[in-house]
């Protein structure tokens, strides 16, 4: 369990997830205004920040800087924010996916990898992980297991048993949006070239989130989602 201090860890960091908040929200920007309108816009931001500013004591502590997953829990916790927003102004499931998609493009393509994914050292480090992941040491982190390449489809993947992603949100009630935050994985391939596939993800209602990564691959456009093998449909309104 995380002691004191750990617990602390987002609220001491705060004045840089402040920034991070900040940066994000200009990166957009303009696709909000372009769905909503200046004026609602600037009514909107505000909001946001605060909404997202109370929700940093709120996010488990997985290891803070000693796990690279808990970037992941911090861009969650800044979307969510944006998604209730959504669903506040009306807008249906696949209104909101594809705006979303949209705002997971524009921030993807701006924002550079921080690692080469592909590397010996990263993949070693990976697979260290997926061995510290199943001590849970931390209830609200990922439990995956780290999966060879089988030589021809994939050069890598993991299959995850839990997502703190998930944990997350659904103490949050909001993980029926799981599905379309699932998505921003295929978004981040498609600007950083590498191929990516998935056939299952826990977000929609499986028991494991099987990822595979291919060197040197691509990835398609994963918006609309109707074809992925991971997407149950949602009737349409």
């Amino acid at each position: 369990m995380p002691n004191e201090e750990e617990k602390e860890y987002y609220i001491k960091n705060k004045r840089s997830l402040m920034r991070l908040f900040g940066a994000a929200t200009q990166i957009v920007k303009s696709i909000l205004i372009e769905n909503f309108g200046e004026v609602k816009v600037e009514e909107f931001i505000p909001k946001a920040r605060k909404d997202f500013e109370m929700l940093l004591p709120q996010i488990p502590y997985v290891g803070g800087k000693n796990n690279r997953l808990t970037e992941d829990l911090i861009n969650s916790a800044l979307l969510l924010p944006f998604l209730r927003f959504f669903e506040k102004e009306g807008l249906d499931f696949y209104k909101i996916g594809k705006l979303t998609y949209d705002l997971f493009e524009a921030f993807y393509k701006f924002i550079p990898p921080t690692d080469d994914i592909f590397s010996e050292e990263y993949i070693n480090r990976d697979k260290e992980n997926a061995k510290i992941s199943k001590l849970r040491k931390y209830p609200g982190d990922w439990v995956f297991e780290f999966v060879e390449g089988d030589g021809e489809t994939f050069t890598y993947g993991r299959d995850y048993y839990e997502c703190g992603v998930y944990k997350f949100y659904k103490n949050q009630g909001a993980e029926h949006f799981m599905p379309i935050v699932c998505i921003s994985d295929f978004a981040m391939a498609q600007a950083y070239g590498y191929g990516f596939k998935r056939t299952q993800t826990i977000g929609n209602g499986a028991p494991l989130c099987d990822f595979r990564y291919i060197k040197d691959g691509s990835t398609a456009r994963a918006w609309p989602p109707d074809n992925l093998p991971e997407f149950k449909k949602i009737e349409k309104k």
